[in-house]
């Protein structure tokens, strides 16, 4: 084995990482703390199936979890997430802390709790990283975890709204805050709705990336899934497919 290698090995054991339950079998095992990672796929890929398996996994496992929604209502999240057996609500602002930026979007309001937290417009970025921040420091002052998780779904609303240099700016402080304090986050996207050159700086920016795809062979829709880019770990870079079953995603090695 050469120098490198062996350093290689050396690094790859002293760095901790948060399992997917997913896919950690194309990651060395899981997502080093640290990361944010972008979920990008085609429409009707499974993205918010991922993230929401992702986001039960991490419960179970007993990790928080911070969840922005800017594309469903807290309810309808909850209510389709029983569809595969992952019943949330045990976990509600427990481990589970979902932010709601969807109903501003659409001129509603919560249907939860008044005291629960919101983003009242979902086109400030500013108010988004300090509600997130705030959640941060509710969770570390409470419970004081190990590691804290987050997702977005999705940020493909978010370039409908705001300015996409403000949404550069929200990225790399949100990359910050992760790899400050040892946060894994995930953020879903629709792929070829952005121009070309927006996606690109977008990726570029996070610190690896999951791509989901439909490819039609034999005149069906099968669906696949690759892993790049990913910093500070090994990863499969071939296409893998997968399946959605009633239990969520299950890849096919």
């Amino acid at each position: 084995m050469f120098p490198d290698d062996i350093l290689q090995d050396r690094i790859e054991k002293d760095i901790t990482r948060v399992s997917t339950g997913i896919i950690d079998e194309l990651i060395t095992g899981g997502i080093p703390k640290g990361s944010v990672i972008l979920l990008i796929g085609d429409p009707k890929a499974g993205k918010t199936t991922f993230i929401s398996q992702f986001m039960y996994n991490q419960v179970i496992y007993g990790a928080p979890v911070i969840g922005i929604l800017t594309d469903v209502s807290k309810y309808e999240f909850l209510s389709n997430s029983l569809d595969f057996g992952w019943d949330f609500t045990p976990y509600v602002d427990d481990r589970l802390f979902i932010i709601d930026a969807y109903s501003s979007r659409i001129g509603g309001k919560p249907k939860f709790a008044f005291e629960e937290a919101t983003i009242t417009n979902v086109a400030d970025m500013g108010q988004v990283i300090s509600v997130i921040k705030d959640i941060t420091l509710r969770i570390v002052q409470n419970a004081n975890p190990s590691f804290i998780t987050g997702v977005i779904s999705s940020l493909t609303p978010l370039f409908f709204e705001s300015e996409v240099k403000d949404i550069y700016k929200f990225l790399e402080d949100l990359k910050d805050l992760a790899h400050r304090h040892k946060q894994v986050w995930i953020l879903e996207m629709n792929s070829g709705i952005e121009a070309p050159h927006v996606e690109t700086m977008v990726k570029a920016i996070v610190d690896g990336i999951i791509e989901l795809k439909l490819m039609e062979e034999d005149k069906t829709l099968r669906r696949y899934m690759r892993v790049y880019g990913m910093k500070r770990t090994r990863h499969v870079l071939s296409w893998v497919p997968y399946e959605i079953t009633s239990t969520g995603i299950q890849i096919k090695l």
